[in-house]
């Protein structure tokens, strides 16, 4: 089985690293974006199963981005994903997504 890529979008390096780290102890590729602009670029370069949004960030909203991506990509599920979600129940949702149980 090849490996699923996933996107992380985070301004937060910790918090990026912590779901990365997650994500990859599970088999999938992760490319991280710092920031919701970058994000975009890397929806372009690359094709992904899921990106995961965190609720807060700067210079637009968590809704506004998951619709953005969502036009330029609609096969893409995305998670929006709080500071104080559970990052396990995270990573099984995004397992959920890649193994078709179900979508996000």
């Amino acid at each position: 089985m090849t490996a699923s890529f996933v996107l992380i979008i985070n301004e937060i390096e910790s918090e990026r690293e912590e779901i990365g780290r997650a994500l990859e102890a599970e088999g999938f590729k992760v490319v991280k974006a710092a920031s919701a602009a970058e994000a975009v670029r890397e929806i372009w370069g690359g094709s992904f199963i899921a990106a995961v949004i965190p609720t807060l960030l700067t210079g637009t909203t968590s809704t506004a981005l998951q619709q953005q991506l969502l036009q330029m990509a609609p096969e893409i599920e995305t998670l929006i994903h709080g500071k104080n979600d559970d990052t396990a129940s995270l990573v099984r949702k995004v397992c959920d997504v890649r193994d078709g149980v179900a979508a996000a």
